[in-house]
């Protein structure tokens, strides 16, 4: 299995950060400069109040912890962002169930369509849409009884003719004997095979499709 690092994305984000850090220290250099002119033009007969001299070396002394924090924070989000692609790494090969409603269409066929219904349902319906978000195909599934439900879609349109490859995503709607909705769980389940780090979000590949490691619910060996 192959981890995929995006290259392009991370110079972006290095250069944004030394912009940041640029505009910071200008930030801190420009309040400090505009206190000495100041102080340096300041009318011998009238110098500045001693009240307002030390309000301002108080708010020169708040943007200087400001800037500090800031700086903290952007460590502290690096860290944070190594530690989630070691934890993606880890876990390529595993098996993963995660929140999410999509499902991929590929040289194998469709992957499995998974969903919890959380009552006994009387009527169950699943839409399944395209990247565009028209909808392609419904599929009647009829009575279900509660708990994790695996559907076998055969990646056809309502024609009857293959869909082509991508990713869809889909939606399970359920009724119980009285007409009241049942509440539906939608997961994707499948072996991780890869991971992608992007615009600062760690995900792992499953079945194609891009997994953030916060929607992962279960991890099996």
């Amino acid at each position: 299995m192959i981890s995929r690092v995006d290259a392009t994305g991370s110079a972006p984000e290095r250069v944004s950060r030394a912009s940041s850090g640029t505009e910071a220290s200008a930030t801190k250099e420009q309040f400090l400069q505009l206190l000495v002119a100041q102080l340096q033009h300041q009318d011998p007969l009238n110098p500045m109040d001693a009240k307002e001299f030390t309000a301002q070396l108080a708010q020169f002394s708040l943007v200087e912890q400001a800037l500090e924090t800031n700086q903290q924070l952007k460590t502290l989000n690096l860290y944070e962002a190594s530690a989630n692609n070691a934890r993606a790494v880890n876990l390529i090969g595993k098996e993963i169930l995660a929140q999410s409603d999509k499902v991929a269409v590929n040289e194998a066929g469709a992957g499995p369509i998974c969903f919890k219904l959380l009552g006994e349902s009387a009527q169950t319906q699943l839409y399944v849409y395209d990247s565009s978000g028209k909808l392609v195909r419904t599929l009647d599934l009829g009575r279900r009884s509660a708990g994790e439900q695996f559907i076998a879609w055969d990646a056809l349109d309502q024609q009857g003719r293959t869909l082509p490859y991508g990713t869809y995503s889909f939606q399970v709607t359920a009724k119980d004997t009285k007409g009241k909705s049942v509440d539906v769980e939608q997961y994707l389940r499948g072996r991780a095979e890869g991971a992608t780090f992007r615009e600062g979000v760690t995900s792992l590949l499953v079945n194609g499709i891009p997994v953030p490691l916060g929607s992962i619910l279960e991890v099996k060996g």
